[in-house]
């Protein structure tokens, strides 16, 4: 499965200020699609045909965003359950539902640096951003109102710059968003088989975030840690010094 949201300009500008120019070294992360819930009534409620609820249906997006921008986990933890059982979803009818709607996440890289992912069907809006922490800066998607905020001590003279979370080094990369690819999934995958390229979104990519949502559902049953066997290697190119914070004083 290639995920169209990680095709975005803005991933992919995003993807340019990973390193340690920009946010030093990576400290952890944090993401989410959370929304009310789906408003139709047929089988996204029904464990027996779906399988899985928020797990399956929205913590893919941020789990793909995370490890296609920082590469792949070690292990994953996570809570899930079911937490409105009784629904009123389009047209006000009420549904009996037995699939997870409130699911946290929490994947550890191999620094031991963690990601905490969210996604709740139970809020009153949409919210589906993604922040990662460095030692000296920030990288943001999609949240308060920006499409992507990177916040560092790093000069942009040719970025706008605005407050954010009440910080003023932070900066909107217009210039590197805009000149992005615009092309679509099928494009991009037809021209990477024309010409040996690795998609942005590779199937070993995919296949790790599917270990990780069925980790997840694995760890909650447990109680346990889940440890990851796939691996993948990032389509943009993390130098491993990245994620080491122990060797010398940052």
């Amino acid at each position: 499965m290639s995920l169209p949201f990680d095709l975005h300009p803005v991933f992919l500008a995003a993807s340019e200020f990973v390193n340690e120019r920009y946010i030093g070294k990576i400290t952890g992360a944090e993401a989410q699609l959370s929304l009310p819930g789906p408003w139709r009534d047929n089988w996204y409620y029904t464990k027996s045909i779906a399988h899985g609820g928020a797990v399956l249906d929205c913590a893919a997006y941020p789990i793909s965003r995370l490890v296609g921008l920082l590469g792949p986990a070690v292990s994953v933890m996570a809570e899930v359950n079911t937490l409105i059982p009784n629904r009123i979803v389009g047209d006000g009818k009420k549904v009996r539902s037995d699939v997870d709607d409130n699911v946290t996440i929490i994947l550890q890289f191999a620094g031991g640096q963690h990601a905490v992912i969210r996604s709740l069907w139970g809020m009153a809006f949409k919210q589906n951003n993604t922040i990662i922490y460095g030692r000296k800066g920030t990288i943001a998607i999609n949240d308060s109102g920006y499409p992507l905020i990177v916040q560092t001590a790093e000069p942009m003279p040719n970025a706008e710059q605005v407050h954010w979370r009440g910080q003023e080094d932070c900066y909107i990369p217009r210039g590197e968003i805009a000149k992005q690819t615009n092309e679509s999934v099928i494009a991009h995958f037809v021209h990477c088989l024309r010409t040996g390229k690795q998609p942005i979104q590779s199937g070993k990519q995919q296949l790790h975030v599917h270990e990780i949502m069925f980790g997840a559902y694995r760890s909650a049953e447990s109680g346990e840690r889940y440890s990851l066997t796939t691996t993948f290697t990032p389509w943009a190119k993390l130098d491993p010094l990245l994620f080491d914070t122990r060797s010398e004083y940052v």
